[in-house]
């Protein structure tokens, strides 16, 4: 109800206003200490990985997942970010994707 009449209110404002397809969204947080409450649905610590992931029969990424996956669900909103030390491969890759990704930002963001 509040958004239909702030649709209509915004529409007598602007003639461009663009209402894309409605989407039934069953929770969305409405306050961050909200996401608390789901990181264990979305911080899998390794066993939601499919047979065809990369790292599925590498046992020493799964454990590495594993812990980084513990430390996010264990971190709460107000909470300190705790500090996570990278391998010398993970600072490596990371640089990789961050050089990658520079140069698609500019054309595709």
């Amino acid at each position: 109800p509040n958004v239909n009449a702030l649709l209509k209110e915004l529409k007598g404002m602007t003639d461009k206003l663009l209402v894309l397809d409605e989407k039934e969204v069953h929770w969305f947080p409405r306050h961050i200490s909200e996401l608390d409450l789901i990181a264990n649905r979305t911080l899998d610590a390794g066993t939601d990985l499919e047979a065809d992931h990369p790292g599925f029969h590498d046992q020493a990424y799964r454990q590495r997942r594993s812990k980084l996956a513990e430390s996010a669900q264990k971190h709460r909103v107000h909470d300190e970010i705790p500090t996570t030390e990278y391998t010398a491969d993970e600072t490596e890759t990371w640089g990789i994707v961050w050089d990658t990704m520079e140069s698609l930002w500019q054309k595709y963001a």
